[in-house]
This record gives C-alpha cells, structure tokens and sequence, in this order.
C-alpha cells in the first residue's frame, strides 16, 4: 500500500488539509472534488460525532485522492480503533498532555508488536486490499495536538515516542490555554516564538509538525515557516462566508447590478 501523505512528507513538500464539521456525505463529496490533500472530519467538535455519520462521509470521499483524516473526540481506543476499520488513515488526538496518554493513543493505532489494536479491519480490506493488516502500522498516521501548556513542557519526551509521526497544533487552545489575550495571533512574536520551538522540537525527532492555519494565506505562512500539514479551511466556516458574502453583494447592488453568468 502507497501512502501519499508520507510519500509528499518524504520529499518534504507540505499538505493540504481541509476541515470537515458538517456532517453529511454529499458535502463532504464536494469538498473532496477540489483536490486537497487531505480532508479532516472533526469528530470533536465538528457534528459528525459517530461511525453512523462518518461512514458515508468516507465512502463520498473515497476515489476522489483526497487522503481521509479524523480528529477523534478524546483518547479512546474503541473510537480509534473503529475509525481505522472504516478506513481512516490518519489520526488527530486532542488533549494529549504527557508521554503516558500519548503513548496509549499510538498504541491503540497500531497492531502487535507495536500496539495492542485489535484485528478486525472490516472496510479497511476492502479499501486498500487484503494485505491492510500486515502494512497497516506503517500505513496509518498519527499525529498528536499540541494544545496545552503540559503539552508544551512535555513536547520533547512526547516526541521520543515510537510510531508518532508528529504534531499537530491548535493555536486557538494553545494561546488561550497560555492566557493570551488575542486568540492565535499570528503576528504576535512571542506566540511565533513558541510555534517555531515547537516545529523545531519536531524536525530534531524527524516529525512532521500540523497547524490550524484557518486560511490560505496563514497556511502558506506556515508550510514556508517548516509546517507539513496545514489547514486552511473548514467547511461550516467557508460556507457562512460565502452566504454572507452573496447576500450582501445582491443588497448592495441596488437596481443596476449586471447580469452575469452561473
């Protein structure tokens, strides 16, 4: 089995990720028409909170060559596990604080000897072949959030872990979390400072490192800066801006607005 995500890593080139909160297939299909590298269904915070909902959104985005991640709702085994059996390629751990948690997620991710998974890949074989079980815990990512000031302090024993592939930040948490002021402010020095150890902690341990970027322009930022795998856009968020967007271009068109095409 070919993975793509680590293949693009290899060569040191940055991916693409979008963040998926709706919970519906046909949008999820959209989305992964664009082309991103990536797409990350949010089982956190997003809507789509079960296998019920998840399922679908894997199957619509399946043959599209977007690469599907999940970020999981907590450090639960059962969900990682299930995730994977669907067919889940990469995984996204919130909350991770110390090299105890960190070490069960990857656990959990990875079958024996590296991990205590249990076998039952049921869509997985049928996605990516028979042979998923013997490949799989070099297949699958995992990537956990840094978020936290433990997270933080901890971050260089986090990164001797076996099998973690890297980190992946959540500025919105981490700056809160520090008790600054501004949220994820990006032209802060000080909160530049800390995102830069934080990516240099993970090149010395030969991990790659994510961020939340939000935008396009954040997300260039960053894969400039050292970051491989940036997110720059959500689902919920881009769908409101343009419906906002549209409304006010129609209200402030008056009565001579110009035909145009759809």
């Amino acid at each position: 089995m070919k993975n793509k995500i680590k293949e693009k890593w290899a060569k040191g080139e940055a991916v693409s990720n979008a963040w998926i909160s709706i919970p519906n297939a046909w949008t999820a299909e959209i989305m992964a028409s664009v082309g991103y590298d990536v797409m990350t269904i949010d089982a956190q915070h997003g809507l789509a909170a079960d296998l019920a909902n998840i399922l679908p959104m894997l199957q619509a985005i399946e043959g599209s060559g977007t690469v599907p991640f999940v970020r999981l709702p907590d450090n639960n085994p059962a969900f990682i596990m299930r995730m994977l059996d669907a067919g889940v390629v990469g995984l996204i751990c919130p909350m991770l604080e110390g090299v105890e948690d960190t070490a069960a997620f990857i656990k959990a991710a990875k079958y024996y000897p590296k991990g205590n998974r249990s076998l039952g890949p049921t869509r997985s074989n049928v996605v990516y072949g028979e042979n998923y079980a013997k490949e799989a815990n070099d297949f699958t990512i995992t990537l956990a959030m840094i978020e936290t000031p433990e997270a933080l302090k901890n971050i260089r024993n986090i990164a001797k872990i076996p099998d973690l592939d890297g980190f992946y930040v959540g500025p919105w948490d981490l700056s809160m979390s520090l008790g600054y002021e501004k949220l994820a402010d990006f032209q802060d020095p000080s909160f530049l400072k800390i995102l830069k150890e934080i990516l240099d902690v993970a090149n010395e341990h030969n991990l790659v490192t994510g961020i939340h970027a939000a935008t396009p322009e954040n997300a260039r930022f960053f894969a400039d800066m050292g970051y491989k795998f940036v997110t720059m856009i959500n689902d919920s968020s881009a769908l409101k801006t343009i419906a906002k967007s549209t409304l006010a271009n129609f209200e402030g068109s008056g009565k001579n607005g110009e035909l145009g095409a759809y």
